[in-house]
């Protein structure tokens, strides 16, 4: 949801921003030119194609691997966290925003782009957060794994995830309507969002499940990707003290770990670094009231969720590259169909 996690949108609306606090007026609106509009639009843009890349990929390689099938649903996710954000940019472009539009471009980009962003965000990182596990047990119990993680209970976990955090924020669609209202400080009146009775207080509860729900899937990527790599480590002291007989086996078997270590690890780890900062600012709307969308300092609060969100999109866009470098089937799909696309142009 962006710069409103905090606040309800009515309380939003309410208020006046008055643009003091430690950004200048100007620097923010550059900075939300830059990483809003910029940033963001082209980051989004690249991202949905890419992810559709993604998905015919893991089409094509098939859906017996719950790897290929968790991965597949991530490519989902990660364009339907996406898409709004292509939307989101071209509503801060100031010639869209500012141009004669029969509604309020902020109003409907908070119920059109920002919470179907929340929710499917939320849904990627329980998807990282549920791979990394996965991977996790790979390495833990490499000979039990397979009957603990099938396809079907892949399949079933991850649609329960995209059940849960639909249901999650389905009660905001029904607490927020777009009708005509009136706007006064332009004279007008044209659609905006207007609360049913109670729809402050049913969107407060979908805000705090969603602040929830970041805050669990982060942690449960950092704390399996510490599993991970501890596991990884006693393994390896493990190999190099078995006798040399079956080096051919243990070689074979390293290289195998490996490539799964670096596939989750870089996943994981671009997933944290691209989240951490958002942690960390949700943290510290929480301490602080004046930093908000409403407070004292809300121009520098607008200019680091101008630059997280940007972020957060990042982290929809570049999995591609993670495949096309970790994983040898991906690529070899991938570049035979660019060959194809190629001699088909020719």
């Amino acid at each position: 949801m962006g710069p409103y996690r905090n606040k309800t949108f009515e309380q939003v609306q309410t208020s006046e921003l008055t643009f003091e606090g430690l950004v200048d007026k100007q620097v923010l609106q550059i900075f939300l030119l830059v990483f809003f509009v910029a940033a963001l639009g082209s980051i989004s843009f690249f991202g949905v194609i890419f992810n559709a890349i993604n998905m015919i990929v893991f089409i094509k390689q098939g859906f017996k691997d719950t790897v290929n099938i968790t991965l597949f649903s991530l490519a989902i996710s990660d364009m339907g966290a996406l898409v709004p954000l292509v939307w989101e940019s071209i509503c801060f472009n100031p010639l869209f925003a500012g141009a004669d539009l029969p509604f309020d471009s902020q109003d409907i980009v908070y119920l059109t782009a920002g919470w179907p962003h929340s929710c499917f965000s939320r849904i990627t990182g329980w998807i990282t957060a549920f791979v990394t596990f996965e991977r996790c047990l790979c390495i833990a119990l490499p000979l039990k794994v397979k009957t603990i993680i099938t396809p079907r209970r892949t399949i079933f976990i991850l649609a329960a995830i995209y059940s849960v955090m639909i249901a999650s924020v389905l009660p905001v669609f029904y607490s927020i309507r777009l009708e005509p209202k009136s706007f006064p400080r332009r004279n007008e009146t044209m659609l905006g969002l207007v609360y049913v009775p109670k729809g402050t207080f049913i969107e407060n509860i979908s805000i705090s499940i969603n602040a929830f729900a970041q805050f669990a899937s982060f942690f449960t990527v950092i704390v399996c990707t510490a599993i991970l790599v501890q596991n990884l480590v006693q393994k390896s002291k493990w190999r190099k003290s078995v006798s040399t007989s079956s080096a051919g086996a243990q070689k074979s078997f390293s290289n195998r770990d490996k490539k799964v270590m670096k596939m989750v690890l870089f996943i994981a780890s671009i997933f944290i670094a691209c989240f951490l900062p958002s942690a960390v600012n949700f943290i510290a709307m929480s301490i602080s009231d004046e930093y908000s969308i409403v407070g004292k300092y809300q121009n520098m609060f607008l200019l680091t969720w101008a630059i997280f969100t940007s972020l957060a999109a990042t982290n929809s866009t570049v999995n591609i590259f993670v495949y096309y470098r970790m994983s040898s089937k991906f690529k070899e799909i991938l570049d035979e169909m660019f060959s194809l696309a190629g001699g088909k142009s020719k």
